[in-house]
């Protein structure tokens, strides 16, 4: 299946993510700084935003995304503020960089749900970091979960240059995996001046394309404290610190993951 999300929807997809950026990155810098890393890659950029903010925070920073769209867009930006962002379009497990890296991040929760995705991205994580590099990573929480909402349709709306974005979303649960089934409804911008006849309105809004519909669904896998340390020392890895951000009423988790020696 092809995602509205990371295809279609991508300019306003930073919009929609309604993260607070600048204090997320400033938090994940942290983390870089304790670890003395200089150079990190975002395995799944999106639009490269955390790129382009950790590139503004001193460090050298690179974005690999599997999506075109995402990446014309990352680096029409990354252009437009100067950044001096590197980004790649292709899939971070066909990655040989000929480099190895200080750190890696993996946000929005990306990281796959699937046991055995989960080993394979480690794996690959573990092959791209140098001795006692950071892989940095966004999880959810079973105790994080936001029960009251879980079946039941969740309306958003936002608005950017006049256009306005509203999304339906409805969230189901098995296991230890969430799926969430979200409509998406593009409003185009409407016309300057409304037509006075009843025949050049419809005609006016049919020149302006009216309202464009996306489906889309994801995938969240929770994660216990015991789980995470397992994941982790299975795959060459020691598991060193969690932070938080709140997000939407609720807490946005972050596991911090070293390399061993």
């Amino acid at each position: 299946m092809t995602r509205p999300l990371y295809n279609e929807l991508v300019p306003y997809y930073e919009l929609l993510e309604g993260r607070d950026w600048e204090s997320e990155s400033e938090k994940i810098s942290a983390a870089l700084k304790k670890h003395r890393c200089r150079s990190v890659i975002d395995l799944g950029c999106g639009t490269g935003r955390h790129v382009r903010e950790l590139e503004r925070l001193g460090f050298e920073a690179m974005g690999i995304d599997i999506s075109r769209r995402n990446i014309r867009f990352a680096k029409k930006k990354a252009a437009e503020e100067g950044a001096e962002a590197r980004f790649v379009c292709g899939s971070y497990y066909d990655l040989n960089p000929g480099e190895q890296f200080d750190a890696a991040v993996c946000l929005n929760w990306s990281i796959p749900v699937n046991d055995d995705e989960i080993r394979r991205f480690l794996g690959k994580a573990h092959s791209l970091l140098r001795l006692r590099g950071i892989l940095i990573f966004d999880y959810e929480r079973i105790s994080e979960i936001v029960w009251e909402d879980v079946g039941k349709p969740v309306v958003e709306t936002w608005a950017q240059k006049g256009e306005v974005i509203a999304r339906v979303s409805v969230g189901k649960i098995r296991s230890n995996v969430m799926a969430s089934d979200d409509v998406y409804l593009a409003f185009a911008k409407s016309p300057a001046a409304i037509p006075k006849d009843e025949a050049s309105r419809y005609r006016a809004v049919d020149r302006n394309g009216g309202v464009k519909a996306y489906v889309d669904r994801s995938f969240v896998r929770f994660f216990s404290p015991m789980e995470l340390r397992r994941f982790a020392q299975g795959s060459g890895f020691e598991k060193t610190s969690d932070f938080v951000l709140p997000r939407k009423g609720y807490r946005r988790s972050y596991a911090v993951l070293m390399k061993k020696v």
